[in-house]
């Protein structure tokens, strides 16, 4: 459970930091071109999506929602 309450944080981080990186921008004038957008929004999806399943396993873990299937 720790281990998935680290794995949690460092993506939740990671995502965070992606988001903060694109904000501040990485042309002289601030604008992002269409492509950079695109891949942006696909990236940030991906991170999230990854960081909302790990969430909610945890809190199916916590409450004992999550067992052990012997097929």
């Amino acid at each position: 459970m720790l281990r998935l309450r680290h794995a949690t944080t460092a993506q939740d981080e990671a995502s965070e930091r992606v988001s903060s990186e694109f904000v501040k921008g990485s042309s002289p004038d601030g604008l992002a071109s269409g492509k950079e957008i695109d891949d942006f929004v696909k990236d940030s999806r991906e991170m999230r999506r990854g960081y909302h399943k790990r969430a909610i396993f945890g809190e199916r873990w916590a409450k004992g929602d999550v067992g052990w299937r012997d097929d």
